[in-house]
């Protein structure tokens, strides 16, 4: 056996080890929340239309955000005004793209009922990723985004990976409207006592 050969096998067993690595380092870990986390974590609970949508750098020029304008047609938490934008990581502006694993993104004309969160940075983003984003079909019934592609679920209390759930899932906009109004009421008492 040369030397050629045996750096030849190295360098090809190097090659498979970063190949085999590639899709671990696309994936996203994300904490799954229950309902009532869904909601008590959330700035802002809306329904309303997606009317446009728009990639742009942020204001430092580190990361690429595709924002999400939401024509409100109802809160059920908190006060928006008539259009909510909504930003997520990642997009393409420039001339360059951005992907993020596990990115929520939005279509233009859908009927959505969202979970928002305030960022750090001022944006507003759906909460839990995709855990907080329902697109309202079209028998008026609410279907989860939670199958997020690069995403895997965790349970932080048991350090387990889990499958990703929604109890929204199939409700009328209604239905969901008295379990938000339920929980939002049960917290608030909660608060008084």
């Amino acid at each position: 056996m040369n030397l050629r050969s045996t750096l030849g096998r190295h360098f090809l067993l190097l090659g498979l080890c970063v190949a085999a690595l590639v899709p671990l380092a696309q994936a996203t870990t994300l904490q799954r929340i229950s309902f009532e986390e869904l909601t008590d974590n959330s700035d802002l609970i809306v329904t309303g239309k997606v009317t446009r949508s728009w990639a742009a750098w942020d204001s430092g020029h580190h990361y690429i955000w595709t924002h999400y304008a939401v024509e409100v047609t109802s809160a059920q938490k908190g006060t928006p005004g008539n259009v909510v934008e909504i930003s997520e990581p990642g997009g393409s502006a420039e001339g360059l793209t951005m992907t993020i694993a596990g990115t929520t993104t939005y279509n233009i004309g859908d009927n959505v009922l969202l979970f928002v969160q305030k960022m750090p940075n001022g944006m507003l983003r759906t909460t839990g990723w995709g855990q907080g984003k329902y697109t309202v079909d079209a028998r008026g019934r609410l279907r989860a985004e939670v199958a997020l592609k690069g995403a895997d679920y965790v349970d932080l209390k048991t350090g387990m990976g889990v499958a990703p759930t929604s109890t929204l899932d199939g409700l009328t906009l209604q239905e969901a409207g008295v379990r938000v109004a339920a929980r939002i009421r049960a917290t608030r008492v909660g608060k008084v006592q």
